[in-house]
């Protein structure tokens, strides 16, 4: 009898490392390894390690990937990151996006960021990262790159199919939805600190020195299994068939002071990891135009050290 219990630890500790295996497949753990290593392979920079504060609960929570491309203008630097929360998606339960016919304006893709207005206002938005992208999105519109960040068909849920329980889906938008916010106050919160200290100082000649850091965040949930879109067809029948990408509208969850201010509708992208190789050389494509629009960026530079020259009258000694 103990020389049959002792075979059988044997066989089970043999095949711990495929159960160990299935496990972390299963957790998602791996297809992180896959989407990071994509991303490093086309350029980008990756990390794995990187966390936010969740600003309902407080606690700190990690980001699955965060890749970005980034360039330096002078002593300022603009960076694009891209969020991206990996999810494992069982093979009989799909993920399905409900899409609407509504129609949005070519800026939607921006709307978190742009917080419903229209970039030719740019001066008039209060944060520093929306001035940045109003400005860059309104020199990109000139010449059609603009069309990398179309969307087509817009959604308003996102769920996990024949799901009984947890809905992988929800959970997902939800949380990089969270990312992306903390980022956006993360930073904001950084340009305060910087210009607290320009602004407090006597010197004439300071604003010349000061270097500002623009970050721009998107979202992006990459799954490995497969993704519908489902739609009221004709004759008031629903019609679902299989895509490879989609975008999910959600509302932005951190409000303004006001509470009768407008709810921002915050877009996540929802990838499939087969066509993840498309779609890295699309967004690719989408933040190198952004990058290259270094006289729009150049005019928000100039926009804020202008915030810091004094006159000489006003200089105290």
């Amino acid at each position: 009898m103990n020389n049959k219990t002792g075979t059988d630890k044997i066989s089970t500790n043999q095949d711990l490392p495929s159960q160990v295996k299935k496990w972390v497949e299963e957790q998602g753990y791996s297809l992180e390894m896959r989407v990071a290593k994509k991303f490093q392979e086309n350029g980008f920079d990756v990390s794995q390690f990187d966390h936010f504060v969740d600003q309902e609960s407080r606690s700190v929570r990690p980001v699955d990937v965060v890749a970005s491309l980034s360039r330096d203008i002078g002593n300022s630097r603009i960076v694009v990151k891209l969020f991206v929360e990996c999810k494992y998606s069982a093979k009989d339960k799909p993920w399905v996006i409900i899409v609407t016919s509504d129609k949005f304006d070519k800026f939607s893709f921006f709307s978190r960021i742009l917080r419903g207005r229209h970039p030719s206002n740019w001066l008039d938005i209060e944060s520093l990262q929306g001035r940045i992208v109003a400005k860059i999105i309104q020199a990109i519109d000139s010449n059609s790159d603009l069309d990398l960040f179309s969307i087509k068909n817009p959604g308003y849920v996102v769920a996990e199919s024949f799901a009984s329980q947890k809905d992988h889906a929800y959970e997902a938008i939800v949380q990089i939805g969270k990312s992306v916010e903390a980022h956006d106050i993360e930073i904001e919160e950084t340009y305060k600190q910087t210009t607290q200290i320009f602004d407090h100082s006597n010197d004439l000649n300071i604003s010349s020195e000061l270097g500002l850091f623009f970050s721009i965040a998107i979202p992006i949930v990459v799954i490995n299994g497969q993704l519908f879109e489902s739609y009221l067809g004709i004759n008031n029948e629903i019609e679902a068939s299989e895509i490879q990408n989609g975008t999910v509208l959600v509302p932005y969850r951190h409000r303004e002071i006001n509470l009768h201010s407008q709810v921002i509708l915050s877009p996540v992208t929802v990838v499939t990891e087969k066509y993840l190789d498309n779609y890295i050389s699309l967004i690719k494509q989408g933040i190198e135009s952004i990058l290259s629009q270094t006289e729009a960026i150049k005019d928000v530079i100039e926009f804020e050290k202008s915030k810091f020259i004094k006159p000489t009258d006003e200089v105290d000694f």
